[in-house]
């Protein structure tokens, strides 16, 4: 008998109990739903991610320098004033530690490292308020940020990149609190207070270049209440030098950041930052997109994870559907291999009806979670878009179809193993006087 013969046999023979085979096989698309809906979702966050972090440069290191405390030592540090211990690190494979200040002859030591175009402290600096020139009222800063030497789209005007000191970049927040539109708000010069370090408000005029969206990105950041004010690294550092000259900590900073001339001297610029002082620790976006990458893999191998315990229960079920139906067809299979059938025909007439069922059953749940992805993605549209996923929460791919079908065939076909072996050696006689 050929093996097309075989496999038509099969599907005449999976008829014969149209419910025992549609149940198994529901059960069997069950997890070939869950299964593919995972893999979309990990397809939907790799690529939202891959999409914002497109335009982000690598050439930025943001350094800090870890404590030099002995790793050995117990209790709490001791008190150094020249190297004043600010906050804890994430622990490491080495046990983690702790992060001091660096002074400012340190930051501009690195700028002597080749393939460094550029190096800066991290200004903390803060406003009490921001108002238009032309108005009394004023409003609250909720973060200072320095410029971006990323690609950042704004909704109106541009978002230098050549930063003049008088320049500032509002967050879109500020357009209802102004009283303007986003374009309205471009060209309208601005007044930002803060306070010196003898506790005088001090006040700073800026010319609006730029607006920017507060909530574009993975996931909805701050709020619509967040106010946002992105200053030249100039600027800030001028401002820095009014609320912190002459004070116990000026000119020590937490971190530094390390603008690289090409992505191609990281490596090396790397290195070379490291042999000025073993202790400095260094990250980049590289760094970032790493670790995402490994959180959202584990993720997704994770829920795969469950719905691999279901697509188990669906492998017994096949095997009890086709141990039924050697049970009931056990003077057919007889009959068969006393008019000369082989055995190897016998045992692939079974593991066809298997291999029959997981297919089936792998489609099935595949449209269906298919129509789980339009239907999700149109009816949440906007919200999704709002929170940075601009294709949609599922992204399911035909690689990611085809390997569930061709698994869930594969699943199928090893749970029918035995129930094809038990029909395999039937012997004849005996099968035909079963009553």
């Amino acid at each position: 008998m050929k093996r097309r013969d075989l496999i038509k046999r099969g599907f005449r023979n999976l008829r014969r109990n149209k419910s025992r085979s549609v149940l198994t096989i529901l059960a069997l698309s069950i997890g070939a739903i869950t299964l593919v809906l995972t893999l979309g979702l990990g397809n939907a966050l790799r690529s939202t991610v891959d999409t914002q972090l497109a335009d982000i440069t690598n050439l930025v290191l943001t350094v800090t320098l870890k404590s030099a405390a002995d790793k050995n030592a117990t209790g709490v540090s001791a008190y150094n004033p020249d190297a004043k211990v600010i906050t804890s690190y994430q622990d490491g494979p080495d046990g983690g530690g702790q992060v001091q200040l660096m002074t400012k002859e340190q930051i501009d030591q690195l700028a002597t490292v080749v393939g460094v175009a550029r190096v800066w402290p991290s200004y903390a600096v803060s406003f009490e308020y921001i108002k238009l020139a032309d108005s009394k009222n004023s409003f609250v800063v909720n973060s200072v940020q320095e410029q971006s030497y990323n690609t950042v789209e704004a909704v109106s005007g541009t978002y230098p990149t050549d930063w003049k000191d008088s320049d500032v970049v509002l967050s879109d927040t500020y357009a209802d609190s102004f009283g303007l539109s986003t374009d309205q708000m471009v060209g309208k010069e601005v007044v930002v207070g803060y306070y010196d370090r003898n506790a005088v408000i001090q006040e700073k005029q800026f010319t609006i270049v730029g607006v920017i969206k507060t909530n574009n990105g993975f996931g909805p950041r701050g709020g619509s209440t967040i106010g946002i004010a992105t200053l030249s690294i100039n600027a800030l550092a001028s401002i820095y030098n009014d609320q912190f000259k002459n004070t116990a900590d000026y000119n020590k900073f937490a971190s530094a950041s390390v603008l690289l001339s090409s992505t191609d001297v990281e490596a090396q610029a790397r290195s070379d930052i490291q042999a000025i002082n073993q202790n400095y620790g260094l990250s980049s976006i590289s760094d970032f997109t790493d670790t995402i990458s490994t959180v959202l893999n584990s993720i997704t191998l994770g829920l795969a994870g469950f719905s691999g315990i279901a697509l188990l229960a669906a492998a017994f079920g096949i095997i009890n559907t086709q141990l039924m139906s050697v049970f009931e067809r056990t003077k057919e299979i007889g009959l068969l291999k006393a008019l000369g059938m082989p055995n190897k025909n016998v045992r692939r007439l079974f593991s066809y009806e298997a291999i029959i069922i997981g297919v089936i059953g792998a489609l099935l749940g595949t449209v269906i979670a298919f129509g789980v992805q339009e239907l999700i993605n149109n009816l949440f549209k906007q919200q999704l878009a709002d929170a940075g996923f601009i294709n949609g929460v599922i992204n399911l791919s035909v690689k990611d179809i085809l390997l569930v079908v061709i698994g869930l065939g594969l699943l199928s076909w090893i749970a029918g193993v035995v129930p094809a072996r038990k029909a395999q050696k039937l012997d004849p006689m005996q099968a035909l006087r079963e009553e």
